[in-house]
């Protein structure tokens, strides 16, 4: 088909982890000329060696991004997952600016050189706003003031590695109590400036920010989510001046919107957005985006210019060193992150948890835990007749599961056994535990965390 200036603004998604790579990736570059691919699971060498051979096929660069909020183990086999960003909170900024270099410095060795995060959402625990049910133990921390230290120091120590680093979810995903990934997301907050201010603080060292689907009413009053509506990128364009790459979240997510989504597509270029992220069908996204551009649907200034931030971002990646991986301490600290629960320790015990009940978990860590023979638990099953010594719950933040409490059986059950009950996951997870069952709490899911429990059978 040859190459049109609109295949810029087209992110495919290659998913390792599904079995689609080189294939999916061929009928791309066979069909139109994207320059970039978002990456989801893999051997870290094998992504590189997709990585050379798209760059060959195509005949020029090929710039790879992923989430990787929590280290490029988060995704690649081989590299080092990190602790979730509300971990990383509480041990300290300078962990966090070590966890944004390690991420960046690994992420380089499978030719991923643009990472998507960290997350700039705030979680407002303890504030009475309504609580998100996908930010969590994503970000890192409650206010304003945290999120910008410690997500600055992230951002810091992933530019000093030679990554470009990708705040999300512009203007907060925070301020909306309901998953985008399965809806509409809507701030009913009256002020969202305090979720904004991460952005504005951080932007001028952001190569590139992620828009949500995420509709703020205070900002545009018509409705749109922030992926298809200028007044709420004109804050982010003209009142801020960030000239950066704007980036969407996946376009598969359901507050997207429900009409077409190449006619959808044009009114989020038109608003400010340079790449379209994950579209369910690239190639079709890809000709309906020339095809608009012929009949002057699509206007053409407005294309070159994202093009042409693109453009740069890639030419930074080219031109940018790469730091090797440090040594990885994250402030020596990361036991003391285990908190009792509202019904007290188990004491200096701490048995080694065998099985774990999934309300809200991420694939990493469910791996990780069947790796260790931990019996993982689906939130509909019911209570094993033999009940372990020692129970891990799950429950973080997971795309389309909400904030589910213990279902009853498996409640009924803890109140009979009274195991040692660990609970990871969003920061008020420890919430769900019955007030009278000892154990501990965690902040996140990341198999950085989880191994602590894993470790073996002792006391502290």
């Amino acid at each position: 088909m040859g190459h049109r200036p609109t295949d810029y603004l087209v992110a495919p998604a290659l998913r390792l982890d599904r079995g689609e790579g080189l294939a999916e990736a061929l009928r791309c570059l066979r069909e139109f000329d994207p320059r970039v691919f978002m990456i989801f699971g893999g051997d870290a060498e094998d992504v590189a060696w997709l990585h050379e051979t798209l760059e060959h096929e195509a005949g020029h660069p090929i710039l790879f991004c992923a989430d990787l909020e929590r280290g490029a183990g988060q995704q690649f086999e081989g590299l080092t997952p990190l602790p979730d960003a509300w971990a990383l909170g509480q041990i300290g900024k300078e962990a966090a600016w070590e966890a944004g270099h390690r991420t960046a410095a690994e992420a380089a060795q499978a030719h991923v050189r643009w990472i998507l995060g960290p997350v700039l959402d705030l979680h407002p625990v303890g504030s009475g706003e309504p609580l998100s049910p996908i930010v969590g133990n994503r970000a890192f921390g409650a206010t304003p003031e945290e999120v910008v230290e410690l997500g600055g120091a992230f951002v810091e120590g992933m530019l000093e590695a030679g990554g470009l680093p990708c705040g999300k979810h512009y203007p907060g995903h925070g301020a909306c109590p309901q998953d985008s990934h399965v809806g509409p997301a809507i701030c009913f907050v009256e002020d969202p400036t305090p979720h904004l201010e991460p952005f504005r603080a951080l932007k001028d060292r952001l190569p590139s920010i992620m828009v949500g689907h995420l509709e703020f009413p205070t900002l545009d009053p018509e409705g749109r989510p922030a992926s298809r509506s200028k007044p709420i990128l004109d804050v982010l364009r003209e009142q801020w001046g960030y000239d950066g790459v704007v980036v969407t979240d996946s376009l598969r997510m359901a507050a997207y919107g429900d009409e077409p989504h190449e006619e959808l597509a044009v009114q989020s270029l038109h608003a400010g957005v340079d790449v379209l992220l994950d579209p369910e069908d690239p190639v079709a996204l890809a000709a309906s985006l020339r095809a608009a551009l012929d009949r002057g649907d699509l206007d053409e200034g407005r294309v070159f210019q994202a093009v042409g931030r693109l453009d740069a971002l890639i030419r930074r990646a080219l031109d940018t060193d790469v730091a090797a991986p440090r040594p990885l301490v994250l402030g020596g600290g990361a036991r003391s992150l285990l908190r009792p629960l509202p019904g007290g320790s188990a004491g200096r015990k701490r048995p080694r948890p065998t099985a774990a009940l999934d309300l809200a978990s991420t694939p990493d860590a469910v791996a990780y835990l069947e790796e260790w023979a931990v019996e993982v638990h689906a939130i509909g099953s019911e209570p094993p007749e033999e009940f372990p010594e020692a129970l891990l719950v799950l429950s973080g933040a997971r795309e389309g599961r909400g904030n589910p409490e213990i279902p009853g059986p498996w409640l009924e059950a803890i109140l009979e056994h009274r195991p040692v009950l660990y609970v990871a996951g969003r920061p008020e997870a420890a919430e769900i535990a019955p007030a009278s069952v000892r154990g501990w709490s965690l902040p996140g899911l990341s198999p950085a965390l989880l191994g602590m429990l894993l470790a073996g059978e002792g006391e502290d």
